[in-house]
C-alpha cells in the first residue's frame, strides 16, 4: 500500500472540514448493513472495517481519513458503494481529480 505523503493527508482534511456535515452512527449502520447486503465483503472490506472504527468515535479526524483512503482506494466499485449507501456521498472528494 502506498503511504499518503504529508500534502495527501492535508487535503483529505480540507475535505473532512469542507463537507460541513456531522457525521452519524445510525447513518453509518444503515450504510454498513446496505454495504454487507448487496456488495461482496471481501473486495470492500477495508471500507467496512473503516466504518467500522469510525462508528466508535464519529468526530475522530484520524477514522475520517481512513474512510476516506478506503473509499478513495475503491476505483470502480465507489459507484457501486454509492449505490447502496448513499450516505457516504459525505467522504467523496469535490475534486475526484486532485486538483
Amino acid at each position: 500500500m502506498v503511504s499518503k505523503t504529508q500534502n495527501d493527508s492535508s487535503k483529505t482534511v480540507a475535505k473532512i472540514k469542507n463537507k460541513g456535515q456531522s457525521i452519524k452512527i445510525a447513518d453509518i449502520d444503515i450504510a454498513l448493513q446496505m454495504l454487507n447486503r448487496y456488495l461482496d465483503n471481501q473486495e470492500i472490506s477495508p471500507l467496512l472495517t473503516a466504518l467500522e472504527t469510525l462508528k466508535t468515535d464519529t468526530q475522530n479526524e484520524n477514522y475520517q481519513i481512513q474512510v476516506i483512503d478506503a473509499f478513495d482506494d475503491l476505483g470502480t466499485l465507489q459507484g457501486a458503494v454509492l449505490t447502496y449507501a448513499p450516505y457516504l456521498n459525505i467522504f467523496v472528494s469535490d475534486d475526484p481529480f486532485g486538483d
